[in-house]
């Protein structure tokens, strides 16, 4: 398709603009234009159009939103398939609602415009429905859906910088010409994204479609799993259906010969045969393409089970102004991060301070209550960061005010923490605390939900056996935790990680040098395939992680035992085995001990005391049944 005429354009625009002026770039001296920004206003009277590319604001001069623009980025290359399956939901979202709208393909590098004409809508619902796409679309630009300000995008048709222009794909471009979606409309649209939202615990994510009960998979997934992996064609959101399918089969313990197993007839697994079509269909990917995709999101299943295993249980209030507080804390603190490298960036243990702020308030968004209970190894778990160096940071964050211990560690029971308040404390001092604007409770949830998906996001990308310390440490690792949404400047990156330019720089020479990141003229960015387990191999690092998972597994398995020992011993009734991960040692018998699931007796040495290397050395060799049908037939 050629690129419409500049002409074209321009009367279209000319048609539709909500001011009397559009934003023009301006070229250098040598007629190029460098900067992606659109400081000159241009007349609309003018019969002839811009040299430069333009765009025009989204709402009127009484700020009052004229268009609904959804922008759905796509500047990396791995960014395109999200875009599109992004646009596949939206697309859909909107033909079921009956709403208007125009899709263009933005640029030739990538990334859609849907443009939903408006009869007028101010700012509170255009926030709505920029927190209800953004907890459903990763793509999407949210906050150019409610700037009231400065909002502004290129109109269909219109040039851009780098060549070519934005193509219409789908709809009549006159139907912008006419204000048509009503706040009714808005509403619906709101309402169906809602529908949509993760859930911050995936075994309460409904499926978004009808489920073929008649499926059975290969192997055994959780209930869960099992309604994803039947939800015909992957209902409303192909790519989350598929997702879900596959952490469910990570947490059962599937290979990845499993998944592909079920990849080929599974309907929940629909995103890993097709993919969206720019009209909201479905097209059939090669045989190659699925097969990559499929591995690159096994890969992060796989890295998210090994949280999930280790994720409380979601007690949201029945009272939401608790969750307020804590999606408010957890905001304040990643803009802390980003503000205040002095406190947060400048030694290795203000890094790994930083790390075990984002486990606690993960685990604290994820259960909806400020107290969670986080015991040492978990927490270590989680972050990839070792016990020891974890125990540290905790007594460091105490003792500076940023945490609160509400409940010593007492037998089987873990340390309960709290993170403070501080983060939030201005906002909340701004006026007396009955005066604080609360958010709806939809628009709280839409919150949550994104604010989960970041941290989420943080911890995965750091999580790795490649950051730990005799690899390439914690500055590189904050480094690449701050590419995980998009391509950016060495500024750009410096401002995410909350890192000093100087220390970014070099961080993004050895990240780049040992290829886990590329850069291009829009930034640095990951590279396609992660990396982080060849570069792992290469630098002798790889499995660190999972040996000290299993160790920390060894160590509870023996404190529960040891626990189980002196309630035995002080005459008590032991407390049913329940170790952190499923790892049973099902005792076929009983004796005066207890039940089946009691355990045996502990060793002891000559002085009668507990031999604790006996019991570690009979606990890594798996031995507890034997010991326990041995101590029986005595």
């Amino acid at each position: 398709m050629s690129d419409p005429d500049p002409a074209t354009a321009w009367a279209l625009t000319r048609a539709i603009a909500t001011r009397r002026y559009v934003n023009v770039m301006i070229a250098e001296a040598d007629g190029v234009v460098r900067s992606n920004s659109y400081p000159r206003k241009y007349p609309v009277v003018s019969p002839t159009p811009p040299a430069t590319p333009w765009t025009i604001d989204l709402t009127d001069h009484a700020g009052v939103f004229r268009f609904a623009a959804f922008d759905l980025d796509a500047k990396r290359a791995e960014d395109h398939e999200q875009a599109a399956e992004d646009l596949g939901v939206l697309v859909r979202i909107l033909r079921a609602e009956n709403v208007p709208h125009v899709v263009c393909r933005s640029s030739p590098t990538g990334g859609y415009h849907v443009w939903v004409p408006l009869a007028g809508a101010h700012k509170p619902l255009m926030q709505q429905l920029a927190a209800a796409a953004r907890a459903v679309l990763p793509s999407l630009d949210h906050g150019l859906l409610c700037n009231d300000r400065t909002g502004a995008v290129r109109p269909p048709l219109t040039p851009h910088a780098r060549g070519g222009a934005s193509t219409v794909m789908d709809g009549d471009v006159d139907e912008l010409r006419t204000e048509a979606a009503t706040t009714g409309d808005l509403l619906r649209v709101v309402a169906a994204l809602r529908e949509l939202r993760p859930t911050p615990d995936p075994a309460h994510q409904a499926p978004t479609g009808p489920v073929d009960h008649s499926h059975r998979t290969h192997r055994q997934l959780p209930t869960w799993g099992a309604d994803h992996m039947a939800t015909v064609a992957g209902g409303a959101d192909p790519s989350r259906t598929g997702y879900l399918c596959l952490l469910a089969a990570a947490v059962a313990g599937w290979s990845l010969q499993d998944v592909e197993h079920a990849a080929r007839t599974a309907p929940g697994m629909e995103h890993y045969r097709t993919r969206n079509s720019p009209t909201g269909g479905r097209e059939l990917r090669t045989a190659s393409e699925a097969a990559s995709r499929l591995r690159r999101q096994w890969e992060k299943a796989q890295e998210r089970a090994a949280a999930y295993r280790y994720a409380p249980r979601d007690r949201t209030e029945r009272d939401l102004s608790e969750l307020q507080g804590i999606v408010a804390t957890a905001e304040a603190m990643m803009t802390a991060f980003r503000v205040s490298p002095g406190r947060w960036a400048r030694a290795e243990a203000d890094l790994h301070d930083s790390t075990i702020l984002t486990a606690l308030s993960w685990l604290s968004l994820r259960a909806g209550a400020r107290d969670v209970a986080a015991p040492l190894r978990t927490l270590a778990t989680v972050t990839g960061i070792p016990s020891t160096t974890v125990d540290r940071a905790l007594r460091r964050l105490r003792s500076a005010g940023w945490i609160t211990r509400v409940a010593v560690a007492d037998g089987l029971d873990a340390a309960v923490w709290r993170v403070s308040e501080r983060f939030s404390t201005t906002d909340i001092q701004d006026g007396p605390l009955h005066d604080m604007t609360a958010r709806p409770p939809a628009e709280l949830f839409d919150a949550r939900s994104a604010v989960l998906r970041e941290l989420e996001d943080r911890l995965d990308a750091g999580r790795h056996d490649v950051f730990t310390r005799a690899g390439l440490g914690p500055t590189a690792r904050r480094a690449y935790e701050a590419l995980s949404l998009q391509a950016g400047t060495e500024e750009v990156v410096s401002g995410r990680a909350g890192l000093p330019l100087s220390r970014v720089r070099a961080a993004l020479t050895r990240l780049r040098r040992h290829g886990l990141i590329t850069r291009t003229r829009d930034g640095w960015r990951r590279r396609l395939r992660d990396q982080r387990g060849r570069v792992a191999r290469a630098l002798g690092v790889d499995g660190i992680l999972r040996r000290r998972e299993q160790q920390y597994n060894n160590e509870r398995e023996q404190w529960s035992w040891w626990n189980a020992e002196t309630a035995h011993q002080a005459g008590k009734r032991s407390r049913r085995r329940t170790p952190a991960t499923p790892q049973p040692v099902l005792f076929r018998l009983t004796d005066d001990r207890g039940g089946p699931e009691s355990w045996p007796a502990y060793p002891r040495g000559a002085d009668g005391r507990g031999d604790h290397r006996a019991a570690m050395r009979y606990v890594r060799a798996g031995a507890l049944q034997q010991l326990r049908d041995s101590e029986l037939a005595a």
